[in-house]
């Protein structure tokens, strides 16, 4: 890899996923490229995405972006049309990464490994020529008004480029590097910072149930449902709901339905000390109240002499740790009580617990909030406020679902911010 020096086309700020499609888009545009990256290694966060095996984009976007990214979902619009998810299998196959389709549109590699992809864009970008400098965090950044170029002071060294992208990630799992740096960069350059919060992250429950029964995460850590529907209701409104797969921890529940549900987590502790912050469980989202108690009341009858664990299990193909937590006394069906059938079918359609706390930044998957967007040209990713600067991934204030929309919108915007900030560095050249 060539050497280091002091001026470059195009700067970016974090070896992450967004900032390494930025810095392969923007070399292959001709321009020469730094990427400074504060960890020994790229794309350490990326290692983790799709639990190591990398859910690399979803086919279903852009038919339901507007769903999957909330409320500044229109904002990634011209980006998918730049890049879209097809073009992101196709260029992940052209650096030898072929990919397959999994449930829901879910794309994966098919070496199943997140290494795979990392390595394979570390390789890109050193065989287009950018340069990657790895523990060199960045201290400070400005612009030069003398010679119009922006100033990169990293342990590193100091640089300067025409162009600069910020593509430093969220707040969570600091561990991996996501510290926030970049929040701190974009305001001191005036851009407005939207508050920050967890999303995608598992949800902390109370050691009890409301009734002051043995909560089911206790009893039922390591267990998965694989389809469940489940509300967040604060006060006892309804706030957001979600269907998919449960997972139950010792702590709580996780999962992509609940993860769905964390970034709309109240940030007031007083509602948690109360009890005023709950989810609402529904194990058996394809069936009515009614159809399920019309089911249950069919097979008891059917098996009078069989004990209700069983029988549930059978009935609704439940786990045998959910039949433990439903049933109180594992009764045969003749000897269970019209109110006891009644308490079952309740557990099974809506176990409410209480909410212990917000979850913490340290172990939410992805950033609620950021740069704002309404300061960022979305055909360009470049700043409304600064020449010359631009923005790409989890730093925006722009966060998608689970199941590989994050990953598409750092693909994306990598891509764009990437060829615009070439694209800029080339008209300054011609300029002067």
């Amino acid at each position: 890899m060539s050497m280091a020096r002091e001026y470059y086309d195009v700067i970016v700020t974090g070896a992450g996923p967004a900032g390494l499609m930025a810095a392969v888009t923007a070399s292959g545009e001709g321009a020469s490229v730094l990427v400074l990256e504060k960890n020994s290694e790229a794309g350490k966060k990326l290692l983790l995405t799709g639990h190591g095996r990398c859910n690399i984009t979803n086919l279903r976007i852009p038919d339901n972006f507007r769903e999957k990214y909330h409320e500044n979902a229109r904002f990634l619009t011209s980006a998918f049309s730049s890049f879209s998810p097809e073009e992101t299998r196709e260029f992940f196959l052209a650096l030898g990464v072929p990919t397959h389709e999994e449930e829901d549109g879910r794309i994966f590699p098919d070496s199943q490994k997140a290494e795979t992809v990392r390595n394979a864009l570390v390789k890109a970008l050193s065989e287009c020529g950018a340069v990657l400098l790895t523990e060199a965090p960045v201290i400070s950044i400005r612009w030069k008004d003398s010679d119009e170029m922006w100033e990169v002071n990293s342990q590193a060294g100091t640089f300067v480029s025409r162009s600069l992208i910020l593509a430093t990630g969220g707040a969570t799992f600091p561990a991996t590097g996501s510290t926030g740096d970049g929040y701190r960069f974009a305001r001191s350059l005036t851009h407005t910072v939207t508050p920050l919060a967890p999303a995608l992250a598992p949800i902390l429950l109370s050691g009890r149930k409301e009734d002051g029964t043995s909560a089911m995460p206790a009893l039922a850590a390591g267990l998965t449902l694989p389809a469940v529907g489940i509300c967040l209701l604060v006060e006892n409104k309804k706030v957001a709901c979600s269907e998919g797969e449960l997972l139950f921890t010792h702590q709580g529940i996780s999962g992509p339905a609940a993860m769905a549900l964390s970034r709309k987590l109240p940030k007031e502790e007083e509602l948690y000390s109360s009890g005023n912050v709950t989810v609402k469980v529904d194990m058996l989202p394809d069936l009515s109240r009614e159809m399920a108690e019309e089911k249950l009341l069919h097979s008891m009858q059917a098996f009078p002499n069989r004990h209700m664990k069983r029988l549930l299990c059978e009935t609704f193909h439940l786990a045998e740790k959910v039949a433990e937590f439903v049933v109180e006394e594992d009764a045969a069906a003749n000897a269970v009580t019209k109110e006891e059938r009644r308490k079952i079918l309740s557990r099974l359609k809506e176990s409410s617990w209480k909410v212990e706390k917000r979850t913490s930044m340290d172990v939410a998957y992805v950033t609620s909030g950021g740069v704002s967007v309404k300061e960022i040209i979305p055909k360009t990713m470049m700043s409304r406020i600064k020449r010359g600067l631009f923005f790409c991934g989890e730093l925006m204030d722009i966060d998608g679902a689970s199941g590989g929309y994050n990953l598409q919108c750092a693909w994306s915007t990598g891509f764009v911010a990437g060829r615009s900030a070439a694209l800029a560095a080339k008209e300054e050249h011609e300029e002067n």
